[in-house]
């Protein structure tokens, strides 16, 4: 397994991260490699905007049915 050194972590950084690690029962590498996955499971910036460029461009020229967008959105959350 790896290790993940991060130089220049500022003091009150370091000690906002420790003190959310104890609140949740966690060591700071447990919630630092938690909070790094959820990260790296998002889509990049750029990814992001690629995508709602091409979204943008399927329904460009015809009417958006507002209801079914917040039906999908809805769904990916469920």
């Amino acid at each position: 397994m790896a290790t993940l050194q991060v130089k220049n972590v500022p003091d009150d950084l370091y000690a906002a991260v420790k003190a959310r690690a104890v609140r949740e029962h966690l060591t700071v590498s447990d919630l630092v490699l938690r909070n790094l996955r959820r990260e790296v499971a998002l889509p990049s910036r750029n990814e992001w905007i690629a995508e709602v460029t091409e979204r943008a461009e399927t329904v460009r020229g015809r009417r958006i049915d507002v209801q079914s967008v917040v039906d999908e959105v809805r769904a990916e959350f469920e």
